[in-house]
């Protein structure tokens, strides 16, 4: 196995048939957007007897982490709740031949990715999963949930005016790669600044088209969706920006509108929206609907993993109000068992780490204070708020160990759990953008 960097002379050809063997493209214009989708970042190849067998692609972003009253928030004017963007490296696209399967090429691919976003400055690492586990094995801890639902649009309970939208296309991937650029975000909220992946995104798929509005010649926000049946649907939102709730509600209402012809249309959940209180009648409209073509439905589904990439650029993001929680942390990380030696060999290690108006985790280790044990995949799931201390404990292996020596700090191990379901309460993260 030989592992090189992308070389589109040599590596093109190769890399779209494996696309086609896994079924990601079927056709001309898919063929015509891997290139685009390889042009959007760093991609690393596994070849066997010269030829690509394995790919790997990754590009550089931000997440957006919530925060609260941070000492620098009075000294700057900022309101006692600001938002930190987290450095982020977007695994965005994983694939081996059928030739190539269980040689770990994947693994390591993905490895070497991680430790390159580490030496360029990432905090963090996402990726999409194909399924559970594959990615627990390279440090990656389950995402959010993101709800998705499929609903009649003539059932939205949205009553807000719209005008006459402006009619979006392929062409139009710039507009739109700023459009979802400068959408609201909540807490997980991902930026991917390569406005290549924006261009192959909407040419993957066919009968795609979108609908939006500008302002000063700009577009603020937009719809953008796909067709698997052009007359009654379903229509799949595939991307949904906006900026304010205002806009947030007119793209609804143009949604509504639809409703005279689409019998149906699935969407994620936008962040800090529950979307079954503005559908009229869900549970009943799920009932009628079963089994039919167009059936409603609303699942939940964590279809995104992450991990930390530099823990105390992650921890110095979570600062509250309330008094300091200060604990050992010993973290194992099992990346390192698919990279050479390097810079970079993952986060294990123990580190000294503090949460109050100010966090850090720095290199240590103190005797009066609790431990905290945990894999990366825990630990990076708790400080972004998917889940809690004391249910990781329970799912994850989190586990504390008394302080070796007398402490009042606190009086014993499950106290530690309960600080840190009070300094990391936070929403689920959701990140409004495909990857």
């Amino acid at each position: 196995m030989e592992i090189r960097p992308y070389q589109a002379e040599r590596d093109l050809e190769a890399i779209r048939r494996i696309w086609r063997e896994v079924g990601w493209i079927d056709g001309a214009a898919g063929e015509a957007a891997v290139a685009d989708m390889l042009s959007s970042g760093r991609c690393l190849t596994a070849a066997l007897d010269g030829q690509a067998e394995c790919m790997a692609l990754t590009c550089l972003g931000s997440m957006r982490y919530r925060n609260s009253a941070k000492d620098r928030s009075l000294a700057e004017g900022l309101p006692p709740e600001v938002n930190e963007d987290l450095s982020m490296c977007a695994v965005t696209a994983v694939m081996t031949s059928r030739i190539a399967r269980k040689l770990g090429m994947a693994l390591r691919l993905t490895a070497r990715q991680l430790a390159a976003g580490a030496e360029d400055g990432a905090a963090l690492a996402v990726l999409g999963v194909f399924d559970q586990g594959f990615y627990d094995r390279l440090g990656f801890g389950t995402g959010g949930y993101e709800h998705s639902f499929r609903f009649d649009p003539a059932t939205l309970r949205v009553d807000a005016a719209f005008r006459p939208p402006n009619r979006l296309t392929k062409d139009d991937w710039r507009a739109v790669h700023g459009a979802m650029m400068n959408r609201r975000r909540g807490h997980g909220g991902v930026l991917l600044p390569s406005a290549e992946l924006v261009k192959a995104e909407l040419s993957f798929r066919p009968n795609g088209f979108g609908l939006g509005y500008e302002r000063d010649g700009a577009l603020t926000h937009c719809v953008w969706l796909v067709a698997e049946e052009m007359e009654h649907g379903p229509y799949q939102v595939q991307m949904l920006a906006y900026q304010d709730g205002e806009q947030l509600l007119e793209l609804l209402a143009l949604l509504k509108s639809l409703g005279d012809q689409v019998s149906s249309i699935e969407m994620h959940e936008p962040p800090d929206i529950q979307l079954q209180a503005l559908l009229k009648e869900p549970f009943r409209h799920r009932r009628n609907t079963r089994n039919a073509d167009h059936a409603a439905h609303h699942r939940a589904a964590a279809w995104w993993q992450l991990r930390m990439l530099d823990v105390d650029a992650c921890v110095a993001a979570r600062c509250w109000p309330g008094e300091n929680v200060q604990f050992n942390l010993k973290l194992t990380d099992p990346v390192a068992e698919f990279l050479p030696d390097g810079p970079w060999r993952g986060c294990a290690g123990d580190y000294w780490v503090s949460v109050g108006p100010s966090a850090w985790a720095e290199p240590g280790h103190r005797d009066d204070l609790p431990t905290l044990r945990a894999s990366v995949n825990a630990f990076s799931r708790l400080w972004f708020g998917v889940g809690s201390a004391t249910g990781l404990a329970v799912t994850d292996g989190l586990a504390v160990e008394a302080p070796v020596k007398g402490s009042n700090f606190m009086a014993s191990p499950a106290c530690l759990l309960d600080r840190l379901d009070e300094a990391l309460c936070l929403p689920s993260p959701r990140t409004g953008w495909d990857f």
